[in-house]
């Protein structure tokens, strides 16, 4: 009989745990390029420009050759 409980227990613990970890991963990864632009200052306007789009959330990082990335959430 305990073991039954604790079998089912432990089937209710995963049920519930399995969703909340999948969408924690999800959530994790939205990040998308938006595009490259030449200077720091041309990303964070682009990004900011683009926020009714996209949202607040917005990063700026250095790229290849001198090019900055903008990643949008």
């Amino acid at each position: 009989m305990k073991r039954r409980i604790a079998l089912a227990a432990a089937t209710i613990a995963a049920a519930v745990a399995l969703p909340l970890t999948a969408t924690t991963s999800a959530q994790a990864s939205a990040w998308h390029f938006q595009g490259a632009y030449p200077s720091a200052a041309a990303c964070d306007e682009a990004g900011k420009a683009g926020v009714l789009l996209w949202g607040p959330l917005f990063v700026c990082s250095p790229g290849g050759q001198g090019w900055y990335n903008l990643y949008v959430h």
